[in-house]
């Protein structure tokens, strides 16, 4: 199935943003033809694994088991159990915790304060969550392949183009549907694209309307719900469409260095690198958005 799949033309909300935050990293890590090739590997390397990331997969990949359980097993006690199974590595997805190096903590000490995090997360999470919600869609629990999701969801815009992502809940709403994002993240700006284009994409793939969405502030327990009703597939369509083309149409793939220069895979390959690694050495953990398209 892999082999048919033209991810080139495939577009996700994260691709999107990724552009946006900077072009010169979407053409790295798409477009160009020795970089782009690269980017699995680059993956791999210790200075480029992050614990926030780690922390992110295990809450979410935890709240994804909660609900593949049966209602009576939901307890907070099972969430738990559940990050135990979801704390991976995901380059090394045979290494048993302490994850070290290949989840991107420095110290063992390090470690226990970020798992002690992801129950926090996961203890808001509960405070909050629907426990018995008619499921629609769920992402699977074989983690390590996670990849047949969105393969599964590849939707056609138009001749050119595809699109595709990745839905952590959506839920059955009478006749409709709501979809759930839950974040890590403390930054609780909303990203209402995203939301209109998962709107695009659920309707395509289920058939049936979506009326709102809602992102889950996992930090504070916060939720913002969205009225996505009055909202035209149409009309969201073409403002993909449109963000799509501006990218084909780009040229010259400019670079915008900022905080989460300290982040992208190729900022030793980039045309601006001391800049970059002047910004880098000012940057800490506590500038970032956990939520970031690479």
């Amino acid at each position: 199935m892999d082999k048919k799949i033209d991810y080139s033309k495939i577009y996700s909300p994260s691709r999107l943003k990724m552009f946006e935050q900077c072009p010169k990293s979407y053409h790295f890590y798409y477009l160009d033809p020795v970089y782009s090739k690269m980017k699995n590997e680059l993956k791999k390397l210790p200075h480029n694994i992050w614990s926030f990331h780690t922390l992110g997969k295990a809450v979410h990949n935890a709240i994804t088991l909660f609900y593949h359980s049966l209602p009576p097993a939901r307890t907070k006690e099972a969430l738990k159990s559940y990050l135990q199974e979801s704390w991976q590595s995901e380059v090394r997805w045979n290494k048993k915790p302490p994850l070290g190096q290949w989840g991107g903590f420095k110290t063992l000490e390090e470690e226990r304060e970020v798992y002690g995090e992801a129950l926090r997360l996961l203890g808001n999470f509960f405070g909050s969550a629907m426990l018995e919600p008619e499921i629609e869609y769920l992402p699977t629990n074989d983690f390590q392949r996670s990849i047949k999701d969105y393969q599964g969801l590849i939707t056609s815009l138009d001749e050119k183009s595809d699109i595709s992502g990745k839905f952590d809940l959506v839920v059955r709403d009478g006749d409709a549907l709501h979809i759930v994002d839950f974040k890590t993240s403390k930054n609780e700006d909303s990203d209402q694209f995203q939301l209109r284009f998962y709107k695009v994409l659920a309707e395509a793939n289920f058939n049936k309307p979506v009326k709102k969405a809602s992102f889950c502030f996992l930090k504070t327990g916060n939720q913002k719900e969205f009225d996505l009703e009055s909202e035209k597939t149409e009309a969201i369509k073409k403002e993909i469409q449109e963000k799509i083309e501006r990218i084909k149409a780009t040229e010259n793939f400019e670079t915008k260095s900022g905080k989460l220069c300290r982040f992208c895979l190729f900022q030793t390959f980039c045309p601006e690198k001391e800049k970059v690694q002047k910004l880098v050495k000012e940057t800490s953990a506590v500038d970032y958005s956990d939520d970031l398209p690479f």
